[in-house]
């Protein structure tokens, strides 16, 4: 039976943030099954006997556009032969929401999620290694054939002794790295806000354990945990919102693009999840989007960039719910300028998206 623990990294909805110190207050998580408190920031998570099963989860949820740093002390347990079966961080959209237990460590069947595991036991069927190892889990699969990363080899952490364990969560470079006593053993790159949790930034985080046929004691001690509080989504700018429903065309101020790319940048997603609750507060209606160009390089590159960026803009409204036949996207290239392009802030003016709120037409 595969034993490993879970820690999870969770989003929910929003942009406004609020800095978080190292300090941590036991009354910010929930505990259930057999995890109990054992000292300052210190939690058993399951006994050394079979069939046991616990989690904690932090009561706040984070937002994965700002970055993340998670450190805390690991037990494995003193059983290496015959011992089972590890830890895992898992990231899920639902506070104290838990997976199957025994084999799955509370991971299995939640979706969307994210899992760190570190797993100490072999299961031939799921793909494990014979050598304790580390993966990043999806979607609540435990089998290695659709990991995101590894599994990479760990030395033994059976031992008896406690591990350091280190996340990082860098939203600019969309990276997740992890460190086992100061050492790097596995990372990976991936859009995880919207290939993982559907566009949802804001997540919970928590910690399951559990034993099967084989057992061990699993314990953490929290030592660090920097995020920025997830809010409440702010509603888009009334002044936009008032032209909007007035049928005129807007931009969104943080909506730019790096030159000649059409990837929506993160400081542009808090508006347009505005312009999402917005959309979705008139539905029915048809939102026009027009992508324009400076006049730097060809007309025909610059109508095709145009064009992808403003179909980006649609996918990315369409990827948090808004149908795609309310989304009609269009590219302009450098026609109808709204500045000079002889100036540095003239062409900035002019690389823009704009929406237009309409009826369709009967």
């Amino acid at each position: 039976m595969r034993l490993f623990l879970h820690l999870t990294f969770f989003l929910l909805l929003s942009y406004a943030l609020v800095a978080q110190d190292s300090k941590l207050n036991p009354e910010d998580f929930k505990i259930s099954g057999d995890t109990r408190m054992t000292g300052q920031n210190c939690y058993q998570m399951t006994n050394p006997v079979n069939w046991s099963s616990g989690s904690i989860w932090h009561k706040k949820p984070i937002d994965l556009r700002a970055p993340f740093e998670l450190e805390l002390n690991v037990m494995l347990g003193c059983k290496d032969a015959d011992g089972a079966d590890g830890i895992v961080f898992t990231f899920h959209p639902k506070m104290q929401q838990t997976g199957y237990a025994g084999e799955g460590m509370g991971f299995a069947g939640l979706r969307p999620s994210l899992g760190i595991e570190i797993d100490t036991w072999e299961n031939e069927h799921l793909l494990d290694p014979s050598y304790d190892h580390i993966a990043i889990l999806k979607n609540g699969s435990i089998n290695h054939a659709y990991n995101l990363a590894g599994p990479n080899r760990l030395p033994n952490l059976e031992d008896c002794q406690t591990h350091q364990l280190k996340v990082k969560w860098d939203p600019a470079d969309q990276k997740m790295a992890v460190y086992i006593d100061g050492r790097g053993y596995i990372w990976f790159r991936k859009d995880i806000i919207n290939k993982i949790f559907q566009g949802n930034p804001s997540v919970y985080w928590g910690v399951t354990a559990a034993t099967g046929g084989y057992n061990n004691k699993h314990a953490i001690c929290f030592e660090k945990l920097d995020y920025r509080e997830a809010k409440p989504l702010e509603s888009l700018d009334y002044r936009l919102a008032q032209k909007l429903r007035e049928g005129e065309a807007i931009t969104l101020p943080s909506l730019q693009f790096d030159s000649g790319q059409s990837k929506v940048r993160p400081s542009s997603m808090a508006e347009l999840d505005q312009l999402v609750q917005h959309m979705k507060k008139n539905p029915g209606m048809i939102l026009d989007i027009f992508g324009f160009t400076d006049s730097s390089g060809s007309r025909q590159a610059n109508q095709s960039i145009s064009l992808q960026r403003a179909q980006a803009v649609a996918k990315y409204l369409e990827d948090r719910g808004i149908p795609r036949k309310q989304l009609n996207p269009q590219g302009y290239g450098e026609a109808f300028p709204v500045a000079p392009n002889t100036t540095a802030a003239g062409r900035r003016l002019n690389r823009r998206i704009e929406f237009r709120l309409t009826r369709p037409i009967p």
